[in-house]
């Protein structure tokens, strides 16, 4: 492909990303026609098929979206400073605030990326492992810098916990407020958010229970 070709390829999926990205704003994926993104990106039906061959080649799409806005929120206003002599508590409290404002700008994405994660894993490869991946070891960091606050003996069985707990508690509510388990919370979100950090606290300082 030339270079005038290439540049015109690239704008044309650019273009396309940035409709997606709009639409998804708007209803979910599966509601989203390719005419509604060739409408929303400016340009015609054939010319979305000439760049994806159908509607599921986007997938992997919603997950570089998502990947670039979780990299760009880590490192913008999500981007924290623990601060070991403040403790663990106050640590959590501070990294469940953060993942819960990532959650409210960019839940559309992370609803997307939820559903086909599971719908279509073979459209997405390992990335979503590899995210869940580094989350475990994010979390292995912390639980190593409040060494002397968590009970837990089974470090790694402790980080595996804690990554679950913390990718699955607020997408409950933040995902499917309406739905399943979380239409029987009636508390706001700061007091929900608090509460998930002390129930994480409460499980990191108790110390394992099992049969000897």
């Amino acid at each position: 492909m030339r270079p005038t070709q290439q540049a015109r390829s690239r704008e044309t999926r650019d273009k396309l990303v940035r409709a997606l990205d709009k639409k998804l704003r708007e209803k979910s994926f599966a509601e989203v026609s390719i005419a509604e993104l060739a409408e929303a990106a400016g340009l015609s039906v054939g010319a979305v098929y000439r760049r994806f061959e159908n509607k599921d080649a986007f997938i992997p799409v919603i997950f570089e979206l998502y990947r670039e806005r979780l990299e760009a929120f880590m490192v913008g206003e999500g981007r924290v400073e623990i601060e070991p002599a403040d403790g663990l508590r106050t640590a959590l409290h501070v990294a469940c605030a953060v993942a819960w404002k990532f959650l409210d700008q960019h839940g559309y994405l992370v609803r997307a990326a939820h559903i086909y994660s599971r719908l279509r894993p073979d459209l997405i490869g390992d990335d979503w492992e590899a995210m869940l991946d580094q989350a475990r070891q994010s979390a292995e960091h912390l639980l190593d810098l409040f060494g002397n606050e968590v009970k837990r003996q089974d470090r790694a069985e402790a980080a595996q916990m804690f990554t679950y707990l913390m990718n699955t508690l607020p997408i409950e509510r933040g995902l499917y407020r309406a739905e399943g388990a979380a239409v029987v919370l009636t508390i706001g979100d700061e007091q929900f958010v608090r509460a998930i950090a002390d129930t994480l606290y409460g499980y990191l300082v108790t110390a394992d229970s099992r049969d000897d």
